[in-house]
């Protein structure tokens, strides 16, 4: 169920069958995403860790009453179409899931998703949505639903996100956030993406001594979660101190829908300059 690589830059897993990727370790660091215990991994559910895609929806739509929550794509078989180690080292893995595959009376429209990974020295995650019968594909809504390994959460800044926020855990309320947002307790917030054609977020890992770099284009907001110690408790796939030592910064669209495009890819710093 997961495959480990390796390559000159790094080492990596991911689950075939979902088109996910679980772990990413450039050479000389710690791991930059965080997946749960493999032993608490099924394919009977979605596996929390790496970076899940939500699609067609987030959590359960706007009507709150779409199931599965955060779209079908997660816990779809996808077909891995391509599987190559590129001249560079790099390798490149493309995933297709069609309406063919899988389907939904809340997406009942033809269409045709496209995964992409590059991976190496950057992990680069990059999703293409075609239609089979239209001359557009039908707007969509999701995410890059990343979890982040980071050694200590009360250790760990993030910056880049913007203000204010909406705080869907305080009735969405709207939050003047500081540049620097430190999770302290359970946190769902949601952040308008920067109108530039591409967002830079950095989550200073300070227990690792790292900077982790996200750089995205293509969505129209950036989720921050932390279920804190929940973990364990409501989340039975997870360990109770596994919120220590995970955030999740979700590249997402939710204000906008997602229209044919979206990608992320993630630099990690050895060496951050903290402020």
């Amino acid at each position: 169920m997961i495959t480990d690589y390796q390559n000159d830059h790094c080492r990596f897993k991911v689950c075939h069958q979902r088109g996910q990727i679980l772990s990413w370790q450039p050479r000389g660091q710690a791991d930059v995403l965080w997946c749960t215990d493999e032993n608490l991994i099924s394919l009977d559910k979605p596996i929390r860790g790496g970076i899940p895609l939500c699609w067609p929806w987030f959590l359960k739509g706007d009507s709150g009453d779409l199931a599965p929550s955060h779209g079908f794509a997660r816990i779809a078989d996808w077909r891995l179409v391509s599987n190559r180690q590129l001249e560079a080292g790099t390798h490149r893995l493309v995933y297709q899931l069609t309406s063919a595959d899988t389907s939904s009376p809340h997406y009942p429209h033809d269409f045709c998703l496209t995964l992409e990974y590059l991976i190496g020295e950057t992990l680069t995650m990059s999703m293409t949505l075609q239609a089979f019968t239209a001359a557009a594909p039908t707007p969509a809504f999701g995410a890059f639903h990343s979890y982040f390994n980071v050694g200590d959460i009360e250790q760990t800044l993030i910056e880049g996100l913007g203000s204010p926020s909406i705080d869907n855990l305080a009735d969405r309320q709207r939050v003047q956030e500081p540049e620097q947002v430190m999770i302290t307790g359970p946190t769902e917030k949601r952040f308008a993406a920067s109108n530039e054609a591409r967002q830079t977020v950095r989550i200073l890992d300070k227990a690792h001594q790292r900077t982790i770099k996200l750089v995205q284009a293509g969505h129209s907001d950036v989720m921050l979660w932390s279920p804190w110690t929940e973990t364990g408790h409501s989340l039975k796939d997870t360990h109770p101190d596994d919120y220590k030592h995970f955030v999740c910064v979700e590249t997402a669209a939710i204000s906008s829908p997602f229209a044919n495009h979206a990608s992320l890819t993630i630099f990690s710093d050895k060496e951050p300059q903290y402020r």
